[in-house]
């Protein structure tokens, strides 16, 4: 017995959103892979069909791979421009019909190595991914802080305030020496006449300064 799941929130919520009218974009590839794993699996208990079922599956599975490599995906991978979940089965379906009659998939227009390095790959961002549960009201309100002449942009000394106050700013090298000194003093100071134990020494036969 072999079990073949993909069951996550994402699904029942992008369904509601349908329900409503919305426009959905769903990253299908775990409930492709969950679903060919198990029609692969049904074939070999029942091999009388197995010739056909395993030609749809692998037929499948390389559109809908294809269909991502091209730039056909749905917008948590393929970003903003990403296609919508019914534009996204169409396109898949229109790859698998070609290949289930030729074994391969359509020609589509290629391009040079030289002409692809020069095209910048685009990072999808991160609101498009089902986990982001970012508050942008918080966000919004914490900009508005740091943005202090309400321009909508945030310049390089409002940066190094916001940087300065999460404690996120990189110190000169000669600030960060004199901290540590500062550090090592006050620790020799704590540690009286006998001397601070080293961090690295053994516990067992411990070593002083």
């Amino acid at each position: 017995i072999k079990e073949f799941e993909a069951s996550h929130g994402t699904v029942a919520d992008l369904w509601h959103a349908h329900l409503r009218g919305e426009e959905t974009s769903m990253n299908p590839l775990g409930m492709v892979v969950a679903l060919l794993g198990a029609m692969d699996h049904a074939a070999a208990l029942e091999p009388s069909q197995a010739e056909l079922t395993k030609r749809f599956t692998k037929c499948c599975r390389d559109a809908v791979y294809q269909a991502f490599r091209d730039g056909r995906g749905t917008r948590d991978m393929a970003g903003p421009s990403g296609l919508t979940t019914e534009k996204f089965v169409d396109t898949v379906a229109e790859d698998l019909a070609v290949r289930l009659v030729t074994g391969q998939g359509p020609e589509r227009p290629t391009h040079s190595a030289a002409a692809a390095a020069e095209v910048p790959v685009q990072k999808a961002p991160r609101k498009f991914r089902r986990n982001y549960k970012v508050d942008e009201d918080q966000m919004r309100s914490i900009f508005s802080r740091f943005d202090s002449d309400n321009n909508g942009s945030i310049d390089f000394e409002e940066f190094v305030d916001l940087a300065l106050e999460l404690g996120i700013a990189p110190m000169q090298a000669d600030a960060v020496a004199a901290e540590m000194a500062r550090e090592e003093h006050k620790a020799d100071i704590e540690a009286g006449p006998r001397g601070r134990v080293r961090r690295w020494a053994s516990l067992d036969e411990p070593k002083l300064f």
